[in-house]
């Protein structure tokens, strides 16, 4: 069997035989053995290395029949042997530069295309050999382009964009084609120039006028997919028409592609008509007088006369053209047509002062479009029309849009509600029809009810002047529901209350129009209030806004001045929330690398971004309740704040994380100290000693947070501040014996803060401004009046979102200690009265090399020591050091065993207080970074 063994072969003699086969002699059999070799895993290297060889010696023959079968393969053999790769893409590649040519023979131009395909898909495969792909120029690939027959000259111009073609060449062939006797040549070719107009920038004028007028020719195309494809290149190629154009010329070059792509809009074909009307899209703009145009069939005033220069001949374009073009598309039999035409409202909306009003109408029709998808795209433009402001929804169209509401369509139901959120009504009957075309719709769709209770609430915010008559209507289905608990959990209650309720965050006045009732009976409703807000706020934050609304009700408004705060905190909180830039970079990272981030680095920042945020928002909440006097539920919001920050450790740096837990936790010491400021400035003994206490472990944790978070950047002001705040509390409370080293140490920070300002190049803040000014007033011995400064605490506002940057470069220092071998049941022995040595494993994180270092040895009788840690130790530049240190004690009493405790501290050098006197130990306070550790001891026991 002669076929099947010349695979078998040696290659000497494959080489021998080549001159001697023919395509006859080349059966289907042979073919398909020589195919049966190469899928076969377990074929020897040296079988593939003849069939390889053999095959690669049959590319010089010229007979075009054993050429097609060998290429196909070769390309089954790079399929199933990668290795093979760079030879095939080299043999292939050569026998075309040879057969080059040859190439106007429509049987060589065949093998040739086939030969560009084979080399492409090798090509993308294997990037290493893609750049010798560029010896195929563009002189080359145009001759084989001319030579090749229609069906392999079609895939060229399909896929010219997968060879290294320059643009200048490419331009030159569509257009060239864009004249073929073939209509699909003419298609794939205007394809070809719309493609090359996106991805090329075509500074020469007269080539974009060539592109453009061979493409309006063609809109007159017998053909129904050249002229679609027409559309399609006008579009693209009157737009960079556009923009070759002097500024004073391009409204009117503008104008003119506009009116002539209304030319065809009334063109016989379907497909036509669709890309005419996206093409009006990808136009975006024209004059005011040719869009209004397109919504009336009769030719307006304004459009008379005006008859911008055509760009493709001498004659000019006719504004008529554009006579009702938008009217004959939301006309159209076919709705593939009428989804187009309303897509286009999108882009020609934006440029457009009168025309959103002349189509809200037109709009408002094909919401009783027959297809889905058209109403979706109306109610789509609408919101658009929204959101810039510019919908006025009348009487008239108001039937259409509460049917949209109550849609059996999910999609346009919340398309629906999302323009209910942006709705402005004139009146109170549009009002009214509209809440009752909302609650209708909650009782047919009941698992929208957390989406409908937030359009409600938006909805309330927007037309608050009309509340008093809202509450009215509400109040006595609010009274009967009180002693029915059917009625009371009804959805027509919630939604009501929601609507009543969302009125105080754009007007704190009208909260004296809302009986205290609904506000409690939405205390009750919180789980599921929170869940229609979840977008706005979280279940914690809703309950500190309707508490402080429960209590500014019942207190008939006499409480306004503290709330102002609360509100203005709450109606800037979703801009807080999109457009404050919380976790920053590091400065050192270059501008351009900021762009590089994977879009999972960026989802993540965001997510960090808008978890901070919440807790930021959270903590503002807290402060306004405790200061309302409802701590439990500040007390019950600062500890979901700490809850939070424990989930959001992923997102956060450690440095970030420490600083906001120590902040949490210096407000939640805060909130247990305001009480004691809302009685007599007098207090008994036990709760001065309480008030002392709190004090000193606020003082202890802003001292932390200053030496131990390294990186600070705005968030010195706030710890700043926070260290004021401090000392006014203390100056107002407490006796005149502390009020000398407290006025000294506000007086010192104050004057800290204000450099910090000055180097930072940032705005001071009022509390502080206020602050310095009362210290001017009083010079250096006098002292401040109690009332002044009752003023200034009540001023104090430490939740400025600026202040929360938590910037990349925030550092935590840490350290860790470590006794290794000790314990109760393996002391270290000593001899009492002589000193005794403990071994102290040590690794210190983020530790700067100028910090001073403290081991402080603890023993139960209040005895202690200070042993000082070398700065050699320490003075790499790693970020964490690990070292072995013996501390000596001379604490050794006369007993069996004691106990003793280590931990590490370092000096907070900024601290005013210093202790000069002390001959040992550290001169300045200290603050802790370490975990305190036991160390057991016992007497060396005697023989």
């Amino acid at each position: 069997f002669v076929e099947v063994e010349v695979p078998y072969s040696s290659s000497s003699s494959m080489e021998k035989d080549d001159d001697s086969i023919s395509a006859e002699s080349l059966s289907l059999h042979t073919l398909a053995s020589i195919r049966s070799l190469i899928i076969n895993a377990d074929t020897s290297g040296s079988v593939i290395s003849s069939v390889f060889n053999f095959l690669t010696g049959l590319l010089s023959r010229d007979d075009p029949a054993i050429l097609h079968h060998v290429l196909k393969l070769l390309s089954d053999l790079f399929v199933w042997r990668k290795e093979l790769a760079t030879q095939i893409f080299d043999s292939v590649l050569s026998n075309l530069l040879r057969l080059q040519n040859f190439a106007a023979d429509a049987s060589h131009g065949r093998f040739a295309v086939e030969s560009l395909a084979l080399l492409a898909s090798l090509s993308e495969t294997n990037p290493s050999i893609a750049t010798a792909l560029s010896k195929i120029d563009g002189e080359g690939f145009a001759s084989i382009c001319l030579g090749a027959p229609i069906s392999s000259r079609l895939w060229l111009l399909r896929n010219a964009e997968r060879f290294d073609v320059p643009s200048s060449v490419l331009l030159t062939l569509f257009l060239g084609f864009t004249k073929d006797p073939y209509p699909y040549i003419r298609k794939v070719a205007l394809d070809g120039l719309i493609h090359t107009c996106k991805a090329g920038d075509f500074d020469h004028a007269h080539a974009v006028q060539g592109c453009y007028t061979r493409a309006v020719e063609l809109l007159g195309d017998a053909e129904d997919s050249v002229r679609a494809s027409a559309a399609r290149a006008v579009s693209m190629w009157g737009k960079a028409l556009v923009k070759s154009k002097v500024e004073t010329k391009r409204r009117e070059c503008t104008d003119a592609v506009f009116l002539q792509l209304c030319s065809i809009v009334r063109d016989m074909s379907v497909d036509v008509r669709v890309e005419v009307f996206k093409a009006f899209g990808i136009i975006g703009t024209a004059s005011e007088s040719i869009i209004l145009q397109t919504l009336s069939k009769k030719v307006l005033g304004a459009g008379k006369g005006k008859k911008p220069q055509s760009h493709h001949s001498n004659e000019p374009a006719d504004v008529s053209a554009a006579a009702g073009v938008f009217i004959h598309g939301f006309e159209d039999e076919f709705y593939e047509v009428r989804e187009a035409a309303v897509d286009t409202f999108h882009s020609l909306s934006v440029n457009s002062i009168e025309f959103p009003d002349e189509a809200v109408y037109l709009l408002m029709d094909m919401l009783y479009d027959d297809y889905t998808v058209v109403r979706l795209k109306a109610l789509e433009a609408l919101h658009h029309i929204a959101d810039l402001g510019n919908l006025k929804i009348q009487e008239t169209y108001l039937p259409a849009f509460l049917d949209a509401i109550v849609d059996s369509s999910e999609n346009i139901r919340l398309t629906a509600r999302n323009i209910l959120k942006l709705a402005k009504l004139p009146d109170l009957k549009l009002v009214n029809k509209c809440v009752d075309g909302v609650l209708k719709s909650l009782e047919m769709y009941p698992q929208d009810e957390p989406a409908i209770l937030s359009a409600l609430f938006h909805f309330g915010q927007n037309h608050t002047k009309f509340l008093v008559s809202m509450v009215k209507r509400f109040c006595e289905k609010l009274e009967t529901a009180t002693g029915n608990k059917s009625e009371f959990n009804s959805r027509q209650v919630s939604a009501s209350l929601m609507l009543i309720i969302s009125a105080p965050l754009s007007d704190k006045q009208s909260i004296t129009s809302i009986p205290p009732l609904a506000f409690s009976y939405s205390l009750a409703m919180l789980g599921k209030f929170s869940c229609g807000l979840d977008d706005m706020m979280d279940q914690d934050t809703l309950l500190a806004y309707l508490s402080h609304c429960a209590i500014l009700s019942a207190s008939s408004g006499t409480e306004f001045n503290k709330g102002d705060i609360f509100f203005h905190a709450y109606r800037h909180s979703n801009e807080d929330l999109s457009g404050n830039p919380v976790l920053l970079r590091s400065k050192d990272i270059p501008a351009e690398s900021k762009h590089m981030g994977s879009k999972a680095e960026v989802e993540n920042r965001n997510q960090a971004l808008k978890s901070v945020n919440h807790i930021v928002l959270k903590i503002k909440a807290a402060w306004l309740l405790s200061q309302s006097g409802c701590s439990k539920e500040a007390f019950r919001a600062l500890r979901a704040c700490k809850q939070e920050l424990q989930t959001a450790n992923s997102l956060i740096s450690n440095g970030a994380l420490e600083f906001m837990c120590q902040y949490v936790h210096v407000i939640e010491l805060l909130a247990q100290v305001w009480p004691h400021f809302e009685y007599s400035r007098h207090t008994s003994t036990c709760k001065s000693v309480e008030l002392e206490l709190l004090m000193e472990e606020v003082e202890i944790k802003l001292m932390e947070i200053r030496c131990r978070i390294t990186g600070l950047s705005t968030e010195v002001s706030l710890e700043m501040e926070l260290v004021i705040f401090g000392c006014l509390l203390r100056l107002y409370k407490f006796e005149n014996c502390c009020r000398l080293s407290c006025k000294k140490k506000l007086a010192s920070t104050v004057s800290q803060l204000e450099l910090h300002h000055e180097q930072q190049c940032t705005k001071p803040s009022d509390f502080l401004t206020e602050t310095k000014k009362s210290l001017q007033e009083i010079g250096s011995n006098g002292n401040i009046n109690c009332c002044r400064l009752l003023d200034l605490i009540k001023k104090y506002n430490c939740f400025s979102p600026e202040q929360f940057t938590l910037s990349g470069d925030l550092q935590c220092i840490s350290a860790e200690l470590e006794v290794p071998g000790n314990g109760p049941y393996s002391p270290i022995s000593f001899v009492a009265g002589l000193p005794v040595a403990i071994p102290c494993e040590i690794m210190l994180l983020n530790v700067p090399r100028d910090t001073r270092l403290w081991l402080r040895i603890f023993r139960s009788d209040e005895t202690c020591q200070f042993v000082y840690l070398d700065q050699n130790l320490y003075s790499g530049d790693e970020r964490e050091k690990r070292f072995m240190f013996s501390a000596v004690t001379y604490m050794t009493p006369r007993a069996l065993v004691f106990t003793l405790r280590v931990s590490i501290g370092m000096e907070c050098l900024f601290e005013d207080i210093c202790d000069r006197e002390r001959r040992y130990g550290p001169k300045y306070p200290v603050a802790y970074l370490s975990k305190e550790r036991e160390v057991h001891i016992s007497s060396v026991s005697r023989t």
